[in-house]
């Protein structure tokens, strides 16, 4: 059982780290972005994201951030705002947005942290993302 863990364990890192470059002391990989991957948040006020990795089109689970989570109605109104430390990926609001139009996620740090290893990913600026609710 211990190498079977193990194996998942090595052969999602290698996915993972073919898309990280090492620069100096700093791991540093600018192909990352939020995606929504669950939308609810007209019908019952929640939603689900993770962090993708643009350059294989797959959510990398083990990594982490801080976030803050704005969301507008279609006068480009912020009707709510809210923060999650990024460990847990489904956010639950206070209630339904019904007139909610897009959201936007942005990482609070230009950093996210791998949570196996405890190692930061560092980015050129702090990942946002702007996703249009269905």
């Amino acid at each position: 059982m211990y190498r079977i863990y193990l194996l998942f364990i090595l052969a999602g890192a290698s996915l993972f780290a073919s898309a990280q470059e090492r620069v100096g002391n700093r791991w540093i990989d600018n192909n990352l972005v939020f995606k929504v991957q669950k939308d609810e948040i007209k019908e019952k006020g929640t939603f689900m994201f993770c962090i993708l990795d643009t350059t294989k089109e797959a959510c990398i689970e083990n990594l982490s951030t801080g976030v803050e989570v704005t969301i507008y109605n279609a006068e480009d109104k912020e009707i709510w705002t809210g923060i999650a430390s990024g460990k847990t990926k489904e956010l639950q609001l206070p209630r339904a947005l019904p007139t909610g139009r897009y959201l936007i996620i942005k990482a609070f740090k230009p950093w996210v942290t791998n949570r196996f290893t405890g190692n930061r990913i560092y980015q050129d600026k702090a990942i946002e993302t702007k996703h249009y609710i269905k």
